[in-house]
């Protein structure tokens, strides 16, 4: 049985409040106007008016308790149907990304070689809910990211409770309604990246995940057999990073000191000055026995900065410029969901220069190499934490901490969030371990 996008759940007020609570009040305002056309309210207030009303509030710039208060006491009292639960968690999964953790896997298929989806969204939909109804009621929610090139569907199962079970077993009818006799599960989220052969989704593990993903991988086998093999044992905590790590984008197998391929940067294009090329007006570099390397001088440290950047960041000008812009079109969403131009757009962003296009958290590494004329071998093991661990070794190096000339590509970020062993020079990705962003 499908559950319609109208069907109001029984749950916990205080629980959808500290949900309504996380969202900026632009985004709650535009939320109930939207919500206001399409179902109406339980207020004497027309739509007109409570469009007016909405605006004042946001002008006084009250603080969100206000509107979600009025959101569950007076818009809305007996409930919040499907739809508006899942918007909210959907709008929270956009503006509230840190919130959520995910992880891949890999669709194959049956000689073990990835394969590329072209989703059918409507058909493939339907062919799950059809698949899933055979065990659980279920509402499934789909929408396009506004800025990634991502599909996601929320999908949430509902299960009879044991008190009506248990009548259900002995025969005894229940008079309760139906809202009353269901329990919802967690919603559990499948990201279809444009073109790829990954599918992103949430990390959890229980029996109801294991059904769902079961169900994805049946509806997508529909065509040809396919099977679905899990890329990353812990999570990572950035939809941003999963779109590069696993979508169709360049810096896929282009991080750190190669990303300048990613980013076509490593050639003056043709249409291009040709006196700018490296060729032409040659390079200035630095060397360690010049005697006119003296460190106060802004030359010495224009190069210094440069080659530190061209090490971690694959280019001169690093990846500053890429996060301000993604910084400002959140800013955007976040301030001007109905509008496409905002005037927090030109809004001064900060950004170290240090920032790592994917900023990776926990990382381990083991190091193994020969010890020369002897059968010993020397075995080391690196683990690392914090917020960017490689925009942290940028700083180290910059500050000259670091010898810039004896960092490994490892010790760079080439190798994205993978953990591995480095065996005589040679990077081995070890598949028991991730990194956790």
């Amino acid at each position: 049985m499908e559950l319609s996008d109208e069907f109001i759940p029984y749950g916990d007020k205080k629980f959808v409040f500290k949900k309504l609570l996380k969202l900026p009040l632009p985004v709650l305002g535009h939320l109930v106007m939207h919500w206001a056309s399409k179902y109406g309210t339980d207020s004497a207030q027309h739509v007109g008016n409570l469009e007016s009303i909405i605006e004042n509030l946001q002008k006084r710039k009250v603080k969100r308790n206000v509107l979600a208060s009025r959101i569950l006491l007076e818009y809305w009292p007996k409930g919040l149907y499907l739809y508006q639960l899942a918007q909210i968690d959907c709008y929270l999964l956009v503006h509230r990304p840190s919130i959520f953790y995910w992880i891949s896997s890999s669709i194959t298929n049956a000689n073990n070689e990835s394969q590329v989806v072209h989703l059918r969204l409507d058909s493939f939909i339907k062919s799950l809910k059809e698949d899933l109804q055979k065990f659980y009621l279920c509402n499934i929610h789909s929408f396009r990211h506004p800025t990634l090139q991502l599909v996601i569907l929320r999908i949430q199962l509902f299960d009879y409770s044991n008190i009506f079970q248990q009548k259900s077993s002995l025969n005894i009818r229940s008079d309760a309604p139906l809202e009353r006799q269901l329990v919802s599960r967690s919603p559990y989220y499948v990201a279809f990246p444009s073109n790829s052969s990954n599918i992103v989704h949430s990390p959890d593990e229980d029996s109801y995940s294991n059904l769902i993903l079961q169900s994805v991988q049946k509806v997508l086998s529909q065509r040809e057999p396919v099977l679905l093999r899990l890329n990353e044992r812990r999570a990572i905590k950035s939809l941003e990073t999963m779109q590069i790590l696993r979508g169709a984008s360049r810096y896929t197998n282009a991080l750190g000191p190669w990303s300048c391929y990613a980013d076509t940067s490593f050639e003056v294009s043709p249409l291009g000055l040709i006196e700018s090329h490296q060729a032409i007006k040659g390079k200035r570099v630095l060397n360690p026995d010049d005697s006119y390397n003296d460190e106060s001088t802004p030359e010495v440290k224009r190069l210094r900065f440069e080659k530190t950047m061209l090490r971690f960041k694959g280019s001169k000008k690093g990846v500053r410029a890429k996060k301000v812009y993604a910084l400002k079109k959140l800013s955007d969403r976040i301030h001007n969901p109905d509008k496409s131009v905002s005037s927090y757009a030109e809004k001064q962003t900060t950004v170290s220069q240090y920032a790592s296009l994917v900023p990776v958290e926990k990382t381990e590494f083991t190091l193994k190499n020969q010890v020369p004329e002897s059968t010993d071998q020397v075995v080391i093991k690196f683990r690392f934490r914090g917020n960017d661990i490689f925009g942290g070794l940028h700083e180290l190096c910059d500050k000259q901490l670091i010898d810039i000339d004896k960092v490994p590509g490892w010790l760079a970020g080439e190798n994205g969030v993978e953990s591995g062993t480095i065996d005589e020079g040679m990077f081995t990705r070890d598949t028991n371990r991730g990194g956790l962003l």
